[in-house]
């Protein structure tokens, strides 16, 4: 398979995650944070995203499967690498943030697990690749195909 037949979709899979992460973050601003409070709805929303980020790239991966591990990491690197690019790029050009502003999420010792979206970005294409490569064992008492 050459490269571009998996790139594309691929890179255009990442559009379909920030349309998930836009959308879980206005859920929280909405209807968990004025019902939890800030610290709890953020931890909330950081758990459901990489839920709903793993279902996704599962789908994903199912309708284009990548060739190798090696290539499901450097789709991984590409999302976070992108995604980074965009938040702080948004953050600081759009909506005018300071750097310590935006880094404030990334604080694990305030109690902010953020930091796990872009690491769980790198890595889940990587691990779905894995289990989706990995032969499954036949059922107890069932015959193997």
């Amino acid at each position: 398979m050459s490269a571009d037949r998996y790139w594309r979709p691929w890179l255009l899979g990442w559009l379909g995650m920030v349309g998930l992460a836009l959308l879980n973050g206005t859920l929280r601003a909405v209807v968990t944070q004025p019902w939890l409070g800030e610290e709890v709805a953020r931890r909330l929303a950081t758990v459901v995203l990489l839920v709903v980020l793993t279902a996704y790239v599962w789908l994903l991966h199912r309708r284009f499967p990548l060739p190798s591990l090696r290539s499901a990491w450097a789709v991984g690197l590409a999302w976070t690498a992108m995604t980074l690019t965009f938040e702080f790029g948004f953050g600081r050009l759009v909506e005018g943030l300071s750097w310590s502003t935006m880094l404030a999420d990334y604080d694990v010792t305030r109690g902010r697990i953020w930091v796990l979206v872009p690491l769980w970005t790198t890595a889940v294409v990587a691990v779905v690749h894995t289990l989706q490569r990995t032969p499954r064992a036949a059922p107890i008492g069932g015959a193997a195909g």
